[in-house]
């Protein structure tokens, strides 16, 4: 219930005034001198379109009077008003693209907002995939300078200048006919219409264009990342990606022809009212012109009717697209405002090394109805040295992410030290573990900064240290800038990267400089046959002596060295004990290990 709760909530949506008042009220506070710019555009750019409207009259009125002076009088009359114009027209340039600029600048710093988001957030929704659509959903709003929130600012700068220009053409026309006016208006509001219920339709169907969009953009970034390179060669992937790629093409068009479909009939209605208006106002001129009225006269009231239907389309154009932009940046205000974190506990790390209790715990993922763990019990005792064993989705990996609280139990509770999980405040929590993942990820910081996972107050005599432990300070000492050295080519085109083993070596690494209560190792030696990581496990279980650990592989003759070993099935705990118990009592564990066994001699031998 709960749930579906959440859910009905993320899709509702987010009345327009409070998107614009929001937006404003962050405008004054991330720049308040842009509003200060905005008044001074409107006044430039409402002028700026008067000009057009009166010196049409002027010129030809002069011209009108004839007379020896006529040529005089014009040619002053152009100077000033060309001047006059000239220089509005330059402050209005001017300003337009200064305030571009700076709506900009606000637009990444709404971004830099949801960086900071999405770092901090627990890390249960980045496998939540609910949240991955909300996530697109919402970023689409800070994703370029067009649409969305910049899109909107920049509209919200245009619409005052575009009142102030209209007001002065509705009066100019007013005062000769009111059905002109009227004329303008009628079209203009349909038009409004029509593309009110046009953009109301793209809307509805964002879900299915998001999800269209994304599956093309996979295989558009797969073609593009060239990390694909040898396999899409090797494997004759090609047409089987181009075939796939041509499919959500086409996939993605049907969607957007038919948006486009639905956009160009309501169009005729605009259309036909454009046709009605236009016979209107120039049927009323014509006939003005029939009774006597002045050519200079009638040139300004065509013009001002032109100006101002062209000025209305506009205002209607830009208030249409804020209508339907600022859905998608209420979608974007939502995920800023969502609560991405649970509530933690305020409790300090313990000083010395961990025991872990998991009591009664049943947990499965976000969205799912399978429970990967039910009822779990059993204890990880301090400086004890524990296998996690199993096949692959037997939990094993999940198991990490529980005790680390990457993820919270959906029952039952887990215990460091005698406290429950979640009275440990979480950065204190993340400060107690030095893990090592199968997937290694390399920054584009500096190989120091690697190492220590900060940019200051780092002891570069304890990043030797580490280095040297992990078997990785000769290849740091043999980089033309050591420790200063950029890690790949990102950011710094002379930067460096590392093979496959020495990134193992890196990530051993960052774990030993960090220094954690516990530490984990999570198959990141997978890559490796069973006698190199048997090597390497035992290696790193020496350095890290005296201090909790935790080893996981799906390789039982790699973990045969540890305290204990618990073996992991996919219902759960299955088997528990030291390799000589398990052995001796013939189970699972026992079986598994002597087929595994016949792979590798040495330890075929042993066993």
């Amino acid at each position: 219930m709960k749930k579906e709760e959440t859910d009905e909530k993320n899709q509702s949506g987010m009345p327009l005034f409070q998107v614009l008042r929001r937006m404003l009220q962050n405008m004054a506070q991330k720049d308040r001198k842009q509003i200060i710019r905005i008044l001074l555009f409107t006044l430039a750019a409402g002028i700026y379109p008067l000009f057009a409207v009166f010196l049409p009259k002027i010129a030809i009125g002069i011209l009108e009077q004839g007379g020896q002076e006529a040529a005089r009088k014009l040619m002053t009359a152009m100077a000033v008003y060309l001047g006059a114009a000239g220089l509005t027209g330059t402050v209005k340039v001017y300003l337009d693209n200064v305030i571009r600029v700076h709506n900009t600048r606000i637009r990444l710093n709404y971004l830099s907002d949801v960086f900071r988001k999405m770092v901090t957030m627990d890390y249960c929704h980045t496998e939540d995939a609910s949240f991955f659509e909300r996530n697109q959903r919402g970023m689409n709003a800070g994703s370029n300078n067009t649409e969305g929130i910049e899109g909107i600012y920049n509209k919200l700068a245009e619409i005052p200048s575009q009142a102030v220009g209209i007001t002065g053409m509705a009066v100019v026309i007013g005062s000769l006919n009111v059905w002109i006016l009227l004329a303008v208006i009628f079209h203009v509001a349909v038009t409004l219409l029509v593309s009110w219920k046009g953009h109301r339709y793209s809307y509805s169907r964002k879900e299915e264009v998001a999800k269209a969009e994304r599956k093309m953009n996979y295989y558009y970034r797969t073609t593009h990342d060239f990390s694909y390179g040898k396999d899409i060669r090797i494997y004759n992937f090609r047409e089987r990606i181009l075939k796939n790629y041509g499919d959500r093409i086409r996939d993605y068009a049907q969607i957007m022809g038919q948006i486009a479909r639905r956009e160009y009939l309501l169009g005729f209605c605009s259309l036909f009212t454009l046709l009605l208006a236009d016979s209107m106002i120039y049927g009323i001129l014509i006939y003005q012109a029939w009774q006597g009225m002045a050519v200079s006269s009638f040139s300004m009231y065509l013009t001002a009717a032109v100006s101002l239907m062209a000025s209305m389309l506009s205002f209607g154009e830009n208030l249409a697209f804020i209508q339907e932009q600022g859905q998608y940046v209420g979608d974007f205000y939502r995920l800023l405002d969502e609560n991405l974190n649970m509530p933690g506990g305020t409790a300090r790390k313990p000083e010395d090394t961990l025991e872990v209790v998991f009591e009664d715990v049943t947990f499965r993922y976000p969205g799912s109805d399978t429970n990967i763990f039910s009822h779990l019990n059993f204890t990880i005792h301090k400086g004890e040295r524990l296998a996690i064993v199993g096949v692959n989705g037997a939990g094993k990996s999940t198991l990490v992410k529980l005790m680390t609280g990457l993820f919270e139990p959906t029952e039952g509770h887990i215990y460091i030290n005698g406290r429950e999980i979640r009275e440990y405040h979480k950065e204190e929590l993340y400060q107690m573990y030095g893990a090592v993942f199968q997937d290694v990820n390399v920054f584009a910081f500096t190989l120091r900064e690697n190492v220590s996972c900060t940019s200051e107050g780092t002891d570069d005599r304890r990043v030797r240290e580490a280095l040297e432990k992990a078997g990785l300070l000769e290849k740091a000492e043999s980089l033309e800038k050591g420790l200063d050295t950029m890690m790949l080519k990102v950011i710094d085109e002379n930067g460096t990267d590392f093979s496959g083993g020495e990134r193992q070596k890196l990530s051993i690494a960052r774990s030993l400089y960090k220094g954690g209560n516990m530490v984990i190792m999570d198959e990141p030696t997978a890559a490796l046959d069973a006698l190199a990581e048997a090597e390497i496990y035992e290696k790193f279980s020496v350095l890290v002596e005296g201090k909790t650990a935790v080893y996981i592989s799906h390789r039982l003759a790699s973990t045969r060295f540890c305290d204990k070993i618990a073996l992991f099935d996919k219902e759960g705990l299955k088997e528990y004990g030291s390799h000589e118990e398990l052995m001796e009592q013939k189970g699972e564990y026992y079986r598994m290990f002597q087929i595994q066994g016949k792979y590798y001699q040495k330890e075929g031998q042993a066993g």
